[in-house]
């Protein structure tokens, strides 16, 4: 399948400010963004919006953005001019000041380093069989009724069970996370309304106790899990960290490790499921899983968008820009870039191309991308194992969001092995 770009005139300001606006608030541009950012790329790649932020669009300039280590992140400023002056007062958002993922060194370093002392390769691989087996269970199912939402009754619960059964979780409460989380995670979005982000404050509050209780709970008896082991690494210079922390790194492994793989899940079959030459081609050489995946994460990466601050003027991509100032880096956008992907717009698993910057790059890297390809990896050599006839049963529809992209639900027809 091919989407077709909209050429525009060179130079073109209003033609960026269009797409740009489509993207984010229109229907259109929530179901299918390439087009635009082809537009806001050739037309304006480095774009102030009618926003104020600038939006980047090119590969090259998008990855060294992302490895600059002078250019951060400032939640507060951020924040600020999203939400005004009482924005600490939400839930949702003070999690945002002490997340990870808002963090610039050397806090970020440090929590970093901790983190990673609990969340390395082994750990990773470790879960493979228990992936496999989680997969199997909860696509009986599906193989009974001969289909089902693959998206809502598969992509969600596997990828949450993992990442809460790794942290210490009861499997039986991984389910109580996934709509706090879903409303918390709306704060990505630029177009957040009043009634969402008390929603976010409530989901937010709701991780917060539940962590907090299970921190105390763990640390009178611990167990073999990444919460334990979180609660007993030290860095260097024997700083622990503290409950706070603890609780945003607990919200952090949660939020980033099902919610973004749930999409990778969803969209990937999506998009083998509209490319019937790959999906056989796949089945027909298992050795090609891993560029497919790298291809899946291309072609529709979970993550859209990703924000950065500039506290001192930098030339980026030939465009001189003033700081203080808000960029905003188009990921979508840079893993369609013609001069790194020959026909960007067809999805196919043989690409031997720049990789995706779906995981960012940079010391923001995310933590858990090992994970993600393992899950996406056993996913999709499962799915083409149990069903020799795989097929859409509904059209599927996106979620309206821009940042984090994913459907809504993904219903299929299936003809067991």
């Amino acid at each position: 399948m091919t989407r077709q770009a909209v050429v525009p005139a060179a130079d073109d300001t209003n033609t960026a400010d269009a797409a740009f606006a489509s993207i984010l608030f229109s229907p259109e541009g929530n179901q299918n963004p390439y087009p635009y950012y082809h537009t806001l790329r050739e037309s304006s790649p480095v774009h102030q919006s009618i926003l104020g932020m600038w939006v980047v669009t090119r590969y090259d300039d998008v990855l060294s953005t992302l490895r600059d280590k002078t250019i951060g992140k400032n939640v507060e400023r951020f924040m600020q001019g999203r939400f005004g002056g009482d924005w600490w007062s939400h839930a949702a958002l003070r999690r945002m000041g002490t997340s990870l993922l808002w963090a610039n060194p050397p806090m970020h370093t440090r929590l970093r380093r901790l983190a990673n002392q609990s969340f390395t390769a082994a750990v990773v691989a470790a879960q493979r069989e228990r992936i496999v087996r989680l997969l199997d269970d909860l696509l009986d199912p599906i193989a009974e009724a001969g289909g089902g939402d693959i998206v809502n009754d598969v992509a969600y619960p596997l990828p949450l069970s993992v990442v809460a059964t790794l942290l210490g979780m009861p499997l039986e409460d991984a389910p109580l996370m996934r709509e706090p989380m879903r409303n918390f995670q709306r704060t990505f979005e630029l177009g957040l309304t009043a009634q969402e982000l008390a929603a976010a404050d409530v989901g937010a509050q709701f991780s917060d106790d539940y962590f907090t209780e299970m921190i105390e709970r763990k640390r009178r008896e611990p167990g073999d899990d990444l919460a334990s082991s979180l609660i007993q690494v030290s860095d260097a210079d024997g700083e622990a960290l503290s409950p706070i922390e603890l609780v945003g790194v607990c919200n952090m492994i949660i939020g980033a490790g099902f919610e973004t793989t749930t999409h990778t899940l969803g969209n990937g079959l999506r998009a083998l499921l509209k490319n019937p030459d790959q999906m056989s081609l796949l089945r027909a050489r298992p050795e090609l899983l891993e560029g497919a995946v790298e291809e899946v994460l291309r072609y529709d990466a979970p993550v859209q968008m990703a924000p950065r601050m500039l506290d001192e003027p930098r030339v980026i991509g030939g465009v001189e820009i003033p700081a203080p100032a808000q960029l905003m880096l188009a990921i979508g956008a840079a893993n369609y870039d013609p001069t790194h992907f020959t026909e960007p717009d067809e999805f196919r698993i043989t690409r031997d191309e720049s990789p995706a910057i779906s995981f960012g790059a940079g010391i923001h890297t995310c933590l858990g991308w090992r994970l993600a390809k393992l899950q996406a990896e056993v996913f999709y050599s499962t799915l083409l194992r149990r069903f020799p006839q795989m097929e859409l049963a509904v059209e599927p529809v996106y979620r309206p969001r821009a940042t984090l992209r994913g459907l809504e639900s993904l219903h299929i027809s299936v003809t067991n092995s």
